[in-house]
C-alpha cells in the first residue's frame, strides 16, 4: 500500500474515532460547540475515505478508454474539497451568529474542555504526519487533507480557547466570536488548494523557467535546426510535454533518434525528481505553418 493511501487511512480512523468521542460527550455535556465539531470530524472522515478511493482510481494505469490514467482525479478531490472547506467555513459562521442571536450556554464545560484537549492533541500530530506525507510525495489530496485537518485544528483550539475562557469569565459570546475568527480563516485557506486544482484540471502549462531551460536545452544542440508546437501541462504526480524538432533533410533517422533521446534524457535528468511524459516529433522541414492551418 503507498503512503498516500496509508495517510488517508490514517486520517479517516483519527476523524471517526474524534467524531464518536464529541457526539458522545457533546449530548452528554449539552455544549453545541462540542456537536458541531462531532459533525465536522465527520464530514472529515467522510473526505479522508473518499480521498482514499480516489488515490486509489488515480494510481490504476491507463487503458483503452482513459489514455492518460486517472491522475486528474486527484485534481477534481482537491476541488473538491476545497469547496468543501469554504462551506465547513460558511456553516462555522452561520451556527456562530446563531449563538449570538440565541443567546445559547454550555451545561457542563470540564467535560466539553477534556474531550477539546484530547482532539486537539490528536488532530496535532495528525498535522504533521500529512505535512509530512504531503512533503514527501507532492500529492495534491495529502496537501488538501493536511489543511483540512489543519484548519480543523485550528478551530480545537479555538474551541478550546473559548471553553476555558467562559470558564473563568462566563462570557459565553466568546465561544461564538472565535467562531466567526474560524470561519474566515478555513474560507479563505481553501482558496490555495482551489486554485491549484483548477491549474491542474485546465491543463494549464509548466511554469515559464521551466519551459525556458527546455527550451534552452533544444536549442544547444546544434544538429536540430529548429523547433515549434511546444506544449506543456501537468497532472498532481506527473509533467507532459510534446514538441517537433526540425532536422536536416539528409540526417538519417537513426541519428534524428538518438538526438531527441538525447534532449529528453536531459529533460528527466534537469528535472530528476519529477516524472514525465515526453512526446517528441521529428520533422525533416519546419512544418509549423501547415500545422496551425490544420488545427
Amino acid at each position: 500500500m503507498s503512503l498516500q493511501k496509508k495517510a488517508t487511512l490514517i486520517a479517516s480512523l483519527c476523524a471517526i474515532v474524534l467524531a464518536l468521542i464529541k457526539f458522545m460527550v457533546g449530548l452528554a455535556s449539552g455544549s453545541v460547540a462540542v456537536l458541531s465539531s462531532a459533525i465536522d470530524s465527520l464530514m472529515d472522515f467522510a473526505i479522508s475515505a473518499f480521498n482514499f478511493l480516489a488515490l486509489k482510481k488515480s494510481s490504476q494505469k491507463a487503458n483503452e478508454n482513459y489514455n492518460f490514467g486517472f491522475s486528474k482525479i486527484e485534481a477534481l478531490m482537491g476541488l473538491l474539497e476545497g469547496v468543501f472547506i469554504v462551506g465547513v467555513g460558511v456553516f462555522i459562521f452561520y451556527e456562530s451568529i446563531l449563538k449570538i442571536y440565541n443567546k445559547e450556554e454550555i451545561k457542563d464545560l470540564n467535560l466539553s474542555i477534556y474531550v477539546m484537549i484530547f482532539a486537539l492533541l490528536v488532530t496535532f500530530f495528525l498535522v504533521l504526519f500529512l505535512n509530512h506525507v504531503a512533503k514527501k510525495t507532492q500529492s495534491l489530496i495529502i496537501q488538501s487533507d493536511a489543511l483540512h485537518y489543519k484548519t480543523d485544528c485550528l478551530s480545537n483550539a479555538c474551541t478550546l480557547g473559548s471553553l476555558i475562557l467562559i470558564y473563568f469569565t462566563n462570557l459565553h459570546i466568546i465561544d461564538a466570536i472565535f467562531g466567526i475568527v474560524i470561519s474566515l480563516y478555513t474560507a479563505f485557506s481553501a482558496f490555495k488548494i482551489i486554485k491549484k486544482a483548477l491549474a491542474f484540471l485546465m491543463d494549464q502549462a509548466l511554469s515559464k523557467d521551466q519551459v525556458d531551460r527546455i527550451c534552452a536545452l533544444i536549442a544547444s544542440n546544434h544538429e536540430v535546426i529548429s523547433y515549434h508546437d511546444l506544449k506543456t501541462r501537468k497532472t498532481p504526480n506527473c509533467n507532459y510535454l510534446s514538441v517537433h524538432l526540425v532536422f536536416c533533410p539528409i540526417i538519417s533517422l537513426l541519428n534524428a533518434h538518438k538526438i531527441s533521446d538525447d534532449i529528453e534524457n536531459g529533460i528527466r535528468k534537469m528535472f530528476h525528481d519529477e516524472k514525465w511524459e515526453i512526446q517528441i516529433h521529428l520533422d525533416p522541414y519546419d512544418d509549423e505553418e501547415q500545422e496551425r492551418q490544420r488545427q
